[in-house]
């Protein structure tokens, strides 16, 4: 938390994503979405957000000299909610910090989503979300206007609405979010230690190339093979049931299996 004081008073606020809570968490995205329209500047983004946070009815630009001086000379202060880089000109460019594991949405409306950290998500649902993930990130490379729709798929994955029989169109911020949450869990996957449990486990392991001598040819079956090989063991059932199964229980399965041929084939040196 951060104290922010002006007008002879001190007010102390959220400095980065993990204090905030679901109300502020939307605004933030709101914000965000904002500014990559390009519809607000990055400037006047810290100034909206700042004067939210401090429960302000308007911008705190429309207030008094001496309070504006006061808050610009805090603003620094929101530098945990940013990301600062250099663009190939020698620009600042500004990011707002959405990678989070907590699951700040999970309640929007009338629709109910997956735990922090994708709990609740089945393996099924996570196969597809990540074709829809990479159908996402081609679609934005080739500007196909179908992305929306993706967005949209992938939201009913990991949503569903308090009445099933009557559900509306997925809300826009809805599906930014879902997508942004989905991605964000992913990449921890892929880029450090995740906590079950207490205990730090490292899936990093599972996409750690082969040697020469190892390789097998790739049959493109991709996450879906797995599934199969999976329910070839009978750990968990048949293909149905792997699908079904909570997502982190197949992850970990796969993780005890691959820890355990790292093991021997180390033994074996």
């Amino acid at each position: 938390m951060e104290k922010f004081t002006y007008n002879n008073k001190t007010v102390e606020i959220p400095s980065c994503l993990d204090e905030i809570n679901s109300g502020q968490y939307r605004q933030f995205l709101i914000l965000s979405v904002l500014m990559n329209r390009g519809t607000i500047t990055p400037g006047q983004f810290r100034v909206k957000w700042l004067s939210f946070l401090l429960g302000m009815k308007a911008d705190y630009t429309i207030y008094r000299r001496e309070i504006i001086r006061e808050l610009d000379e805090q603003l620094y202060k929101l530098d945990g909610f940013f990301s600062y880089t250099t663009g190939k000109n020698g620009e600042r460019i500004v990011t707002p910090i959405l990678k989070t594991g907590c699951n700040l949405m999970q309640d929007f409306g009338g629709w109910h989503g997956v735990g922090d950290m994708l709990n609740g998500l089945t393996f099924g649902n996570f196969c597809d979300c990540l074709e829809l993930l990479q159908q996402c990130k081609q679609a934005a490379e080739n500007d196909d206007s179908g992305i929306d729709e993706i967005f949209r798929e992938l939201t009913l994955k990991l949503y569903r609405y308090k009445e099933p029989e009557k559900t509306p169109d997925v809300p826009s911020l809805l599906a930014i979010h879902a997508m942004n949450f989905f991605s964000s869990v992913w990449d921890m996957i892929l880029s450090q230690p995740v906590y079950i449990g207490g205990e730090a486990i490292d899936f990093r392991i599972l996409f750690q190339k082969l040697g020469l001598d190892e390789r097998k040819a790739d049959d493109k079956t991709g996450w879906t093979g797995i599934a199969f090989e999976v329910a070839a063991s009978g750990v968990f059932g048949n293909k149905k049931e792997v699908d079904d199964t909570p997502f982190w229980d197949v992850l970990l399965y796969l993780y005890k299996c691959k820890f355990e041929y790292l093991h021997q084939k180390r033994n074996k040196k």
